[in-house]
């Protein structure tokens, strides 16, 4: 049995899940070790470490036999969730609320999951940082740099463009640079990294877990989330950015994007189109379910694969153990 699989590793003792844990920087260059580690959220736990690479921290993640997607609710939303999904269904006319999520969810599923390093948190797609004086700047973006500069703003967006933060040290200045999909899947695998598919994505996020949220099929109105603000939270964390039980951020935000390598492209969210759109809390939040598909039309998936980047779109890397062990 391979010692990386959930169910060897579990039996492991803490010297023998150390030293495994310790031998893995042998799998890319410049793979440091940082930290054992342990994570617990949402009912589940795993026993890992932290390493470097890059500038980044990746994590171990066992792999494991699992059911993924969804076909139906296993305990089902509590009065306050449910209410919410009615009265949002019933103002926009959406049908009923089972035919929707099967319609927007995965299928159910069993999948084997190979061991792996994931990236903990998400990476940005298409900026990159560039001097005052950079002959990449154009006089139109300079022009915006010297009215940002004159001005109290604290960050300025051009769509695929430009980039401006105020920081400490002066101007932060950001250029954008298209990117295709294809392009991106073409430099992970020259580096040695993968996009995960939506199998390992999904347990990534869910580790398996056969509620509509990995924390149950209620929304947790408890949370404080990021466009929902409730005075009465602030000072406490975004609870859905802290680790999950792999010790990774992810799916915490409907605006954000997460692109995996499948034909559904995105997981995570669905750029912030529910809650543009005035449909509430849980249906806002719907997208960061686990076995959700942003399942982009015909034209939108063309320049998706086009450019892939933008404002909300992320990626993560993982490095498989099964192609490097």
């Amino acid at each position: 049995m391979n010692q990386y699989d959930r169910t060897a590793y579990v039996r492991l003792n803490s010297y023998q899940r150390q030293s495994l844990l310790e031998s893995l920087t042998a799998l890319h260059p410049n793979l440091k070790f940082k930290r054992f580690a342990c994570f617990e959220r949402f009912g589940m736990r795993t026993d890992t470490a932290i390493y470097e690479l890059e500038g980044s921290e990746f994590v171990f993640v066992p792999g494991d036999s699992v059911t993924l997607g969804w076909s139906s609710f296993a305990v089902g939303p509590d009065e306050k969730t449910s209410r919410e999904f009615e009265d949002t269904l019933a103002e926009y006319g959406a049908g009923e609320l089972l035919s929707l999520l099967a319609d927007t969810l995965s299928p159910e599923r069993t999948a084997t999951v190979g061991p792996m390093l994931a990236e903990c948190r998400l990476r940005e797609i298409g900026w990159h940082t560039v001097a005052a004086d950079s002959p990449k700047l154009t006089p139109r973006q300079q022009e915006a740099i010297e009215k940002f500069q004159s001005r109290s703003g604290r960050m300025l967006t051009i769509h695929k463009s430009l980039r401006l933060t105020r920081t400490d040290g002066g101007t932060l200045i950001e250029l954008y640079e298209p990117r295709s999909y294809e392009q991106l899947l073409h430099g992970l695998r020259r580096d040695c990294f993968a996009l995960p598919t939506e199998d390992e994505w999904e347990y990534l996020c869910g580790g398996g877990s056969r509620t509509l949220w990995r924390w149950g099929d209620s929304f947790d109105y408890g949370m404080r989330i990021r466009h929902f603000d409730d005075p009465e939270l602030a000072g406490k964390p975004y609870e859905l950015e802290l680790p999950n039980q792999f010790g990774l951020s992810i799916a915490y935000d409907p605006y954000r994007y997460e692109v995996v390598d499948a034909p559904c492209l995105l997981k995570g969210g669905d750029g912030g189109s529910n809650i543009c759109g005035g449909l509430g809390v849980a249906m806002g939040y719907l997208p960061v379910a686990t076995a959700f598909r942003c399942w982009p039309d015909d034209n939108m998936l063309k320049e998706y694969k086009l450019d892939i980047g933008g404002d909300h779109t992320f990626y993560r890397r993982i490095i498989r153990l099964s192609e490097n062990a």
